[in-house]
């Protein structure tokens, strides 16, 4: 199905969790060398074709990619390739896993196979750098590879022009979309991990770890998040007083000055005052805090 924009935002909390493993990153020219029948792999492959062209099937659709396009190959699919009458081809290319929640992730997210590069320049030179630390053996080449790894995956997310949601039959997913979808509507309440569990009909220890795996917060620490990034949105986009916008986000007011300033070091005066540069600081601190967090282990 189609995605809905309530369900692209929840499906970006699980994004920013998802788990990554390069197998192997390269770049090559093939020719007549070059032929797979009917293969199956455990892993994606991502290819771009710097020049030339080649044939390739997945799960009997034939593509023909020529210079400038970019392919993502999802794991389980069944592969055909070989190259167009023989001809040399020149391309770039990586294995690699991708899972939320030990889920694969392109079981969950269709998208159109192939997509044409508009900025040719920049992913040649981030499948080089994907490469050139794939294969250095430096303290960070590991996790500079796995960033720019995702990288290209959300450009490709980005620019695809066919974008589905297949969570039918991933009961885990579906249960935490009901339970995002709540606490977003129930901000103001008081909401407690047992009320949550009880909701989707988990044990309140299972239903943790399940969220953890996919959200990548606990349940409480994910609350907070959106109470903080709800009581920004409110502090720079409305008039209510420092007491009502601590109702609307569920937060006691007479706690609610000490709990904004935990998240964002300022007081939520010191944040409406200003609230562009607070949120290019903030916006700055969790960019590297994701880095970390999506590509650690």
């Amino acid at each position: 199905m189609q995605m809905t924009q309530r369900q692209k935002e929840n499906f970006g909390n699980y994004l920013a969790n998802v788990q990554t493993g390069i197998r192997v990153s390269s770049f090559r020219t093939l020719g007549a060398e070059w032929i797979h029948y009917n293969m199956k792999y455990e892993y994606n492959m991502l290819y771009y074709i710097v020049s030339g062209r080649c044939n390739i099937w997945v799960n009997g659709l034939h593509l023909f990619p020529t210079s400038g396009r970019l392919l993502l190959l999802p794991a389980g699919s069944t592969i055909s390739a070989t190259s167009y009458n023989d001809e040399n081809f020149v391309k770039y290319y990586c294995h690699f896993t991708s899972t939320i929640g030990g889920t694969r992730l392109f079981d969950l997210l269709h998208m159109s196979t192939m997509i044409e590069v508009e900025d040719k320049p920049l992913i040649e030179k981030q499948f080089q750098e994907l490469t050139d630390n794939f294969t250095t053996k430096g303290l960070t080449s590991a996790l500079r590879a796995k960033s720019t790894l995702l990288q290209l995956l959300c450009y490709f997310i980005e620019k695809n022009p066919s974008l589905t949601l297949h969570d039918s039959g991933h009961f885990d997913m579906q249960s935490i979309n009901r339970v995002l979808e709540y606490i977003d509507a129930h901000l103001a309440d008081r909401l407690t991990v047992d009320d949550l569990a009880g909701l989707v009909h988990f044990h309140p220890h299972y239903f943790i770890q399940v969220f953890k795996s996919m959200i990548g917060f606990s349940p409480m620490q994910f609350i907070a998040k959106v109470r903080y990034e709800r009581a920004c949105t409110l502090l720079s986009s409305t008039k209510l007083n420092i007491h009502e916008i601590a109702e609307h986000v569920g937060i006691d007011p007479e706690y609610f000055t000490k709990f904004f300033k935990h998240h964002s070091g300022v007081s939520p005066t010191a944040y409406r005052e200003n609230p562009a540069q607070h949120d290019m600081e903030r916006s700055k601190m969790q960019s590297g805090l994701q880095r970390v967090r999506v590509n650690g282990r």
